[in-house]
């Protein structure tokens, strides 16, 4: 996406940045994310009292993969090495661990990503738009949280077959559900078939 300053909404961010004030809502910068001991003092001493899944708009600070889910505060990140007696390979293979983002998944930073460059250049207005977050359920959780966060309506689409977990934490945070037929596995046969 070309974010020169000739593509970015005026009017629109105007809009977004007076939701942002009214509502309290500060969005972290791409480098807080990726280390947060740049996150201010007073941000991480409030995250101590907040919790993982707390729909706060400081939540924002903690789309991280680096949460200390002991501390509040953040540490050096959370994976799990294999070592290469299990795996029979001597390269380093790592894996990093969702379960301590906001919702329990990794996909809350992926569907920031989509929303966030959006608003602060104007292409998406969160006084009159609605984000939509179509998945097979974690993507839409994350987007609807970072809606939630953030102010913003949201839409919620996902495969009918899915856990009703999902379908019960999303119709307490998304403002509209939409089961669509099928389940995860026919998603995926008719998204590939349609490239076919």
């Amino acid at each position: 996406m070309d974010m020169t300053l000739s593509n970015v909404n005026e009017t629109v961010v105007a809009k977004a940045a007076a939701r942002c004030k009214e509502k309290g809502i500060i969005i972290p910068t791409l480098a807080q994310m990726m280390d947060p001991s740049l996150v201010p003092q007073d941000i991480q001493d409030k995250l101590t009292k907040i919790g993982l899944l707390d729909f706060d708009p400081l939540n924002l600070f903690r789309i991280t993969w680096k949460n200390d889910h002991e501390t509040g505060k953040f540490n050096e990140g959370n994976w799990v090495e294999f070592p290469s007696e299990l795996t029979g390979v001597s390269a380093r293979i790592i894996g990093l661990v969702g379960k301590w983002f906001p919702t329990g998944s990794h996909k809350v930073g992926a569907a920031f990503g989509c929303l966030v460059p959006r608003l602060v250049t104007g292409e998406f207005d969160p006084t009159s738009q609605m984000a939509v977050w179509p998945s097979t359920g974690n993507y839409c959780r994350g987007g609807a949280f970072d809606s939630k966060l953030l102010d913003c309506r949201s839409v919620a689409i996902l495969p009918e077959e899915m856990s009703q977990e999902r379908f019960d934490w999303l119709q307490n945070v998304a403002d509209e559900v939409i089961a669509t037929p099928g389940c995860e596995s026919t998603s995926r046969r008719s998204t590939t078939n349609a490239g076919n």
